[in-house]
């Protein structure tokens, strides 16, 4: 199936129908934010969807993965795992000197 609105998009996620496409948007946004592990970023527009990660305590600036509509599930979930996949990495890159010199305190 290709999804051509966030309604769809919500629709093929949760399996729950929305009445309108700014209630599907702001869902997705949330829904996004929560459920991946670096609380990635989601938008819509009439072209499409745009996903980035995001990585609390990095000026890295993440690359974006924008899908025109008429994609499909599959293309979407690629492009959110690859998103958050950058976010995690991101966040990991930012912290991992802090995370040592913590580690080095607590011994």
């Amino acid at each position: 199936m290709k999804i051509n609105n966030c309604r769809q998009l919500w629709e093929g996620i949760v399996g729950e129908k929305v009445e309108t496409e700014d209630q599907a948007k702001q869902r997705m946004k949330k829904s996004v934010f929560k459920y991946t592990e670096c609380g990635c970023i989601f938008n819509s527009d009439e072209i499409g969807v745009f996903l980035s990660g995001y990585a609390e305590g990095s000026d890295a600036e993440l690359p974006g993965h924008s899908l025109d509509w008429g994609f499909t599930m599959d293309e979407y979930n690629d492009a959110l795992d690859q998103a958050d996949a950058e976010g995690v990495e991101a966040w990991y890159e930012a912290n991992d000197e802090d995370l040592a010199r913590v580690v080095d305190e607590d011994e």
